[in-house]
């Protein structure tokens, strides 16, 4: 008897477990720690600049998809650059379920008054509004945008 109701007490662990990891989105879970972890919610960390140097990025608009997490996550992220700045961005959720669009929504919701005004190469970002995961896509999308609106002109 008492090796049943063990037996059926590990089971719901484990079902319970499998039945979280869909709801990960961008919260870090089963992505393995962030390095920003430890930075309140409230607080954005950006990583640090690149080496590469500063490029020269044609004005115009400019659309990619992130990719991110285990699952894989994502997030369609659109970027107005004018005089080499950028002047509007948008950041369209994907997820599927309830959990995970809640943190695609708020880190959407925040993106804007981290980049909108700063140069393309300043434009990536660390965890905000409690999202964890969800700035991995947004950088992926960027690192895309940037190919994207690399000036022609030998630069």
């Amino acid at each position: 008897m008492r090796t049943d109701t063990l037996t059926r007490a590990a089971l719901a662990t484990v079902v319970s477990a499998v039945a979280l990891v869909p709801l990960a989105g961008c919260s870090g879970l089963g992505t393995g720690p962030s390095p920003s972890e430890s930075v309140p919610a409230t607080e954005s960390t950006l990583p640090p600049e690149s080496s590469t140097g500063s490029a020269t990025y044609e004005d115009g608009t400019y659309n990619a998809i992130g990719e991110y997490g285990g699952g894989p996550s994502y997030l369609n992220v659109t970027v107005t650059i004018s005089d080499e700045v950028i002047a509007d961005v948008t950041v369209g959720t994907m997820a599927e379920n309830e959990t995970s669009l809640g943190y695609q929504e708020r880190f959407a919701a925040a993106v804007p008054d981290e980049v909108i005004g700063k140069s393309l190469d300043e434009a990536e970002v660390g965890r905000l509004a409690g999202a964890s995961t969800c700035p991995d896509g947004f950088n992926d999308a960027i690192e895309q945008i940037r190919e994207q609106a690399r000036s022609t002109d030998g630069n």
